[in-house]
């Protein structure tokens, strides 16, 4: 009997290691402008289920979602800033590439700022 729980347990334990997280990028419209914006995005993106880290730039308006594939998805995470306000369009290829390595080469901020920073 200790056999078969043992095995089981290890055969959960590899199954939770093999899951690989992903890391995707995305600008914002309305432009992040202030640390209420970041702090809006991070707070309603981390109860997104697989979502694991969240790394926003106000400098170059990008937020750095890393996720459990198999729990989220692009289209998801996506839904989950439309209904906080935001459009995210995520960022490919090689741009994404240089974003997700050194966030202060990402995209360009929009000058449209969102409505917590008007004044």
């Amino acid at each position: 009997m200790r056999k078969i729980a043992l095995a089981l347990s290890l055969l959960v334990a590899v199954a939770a290691w093999a899951a690989k997280p992903v890391t995707v990028v995305f600008t914002v419209e309305p432009a992040m402008s202030c640390q209420n914006c970041e702090k809006k995005i991070t707070e309603n993106l981390r109860y997104v289920k697989g979502v694991s880290d969240i790394v926003t730039t106000l400098k170059d308006n990008t937020v750095t979602v890393t996720y459990d594939q198999d729990k989220s998805s692009v289209a998801n995470l996506q839904a989950e800033f439309k209904k906080i306000g935001y459009t995210a369009t995520e960022v490919t290829g090689k741009a994404s590439k240089v974003a997700a390595e050194k966030p202060a080469k990402a995209a360009k901020v929009s000058a449209k700022k969102a409505a917590c920073c008007k004044e």
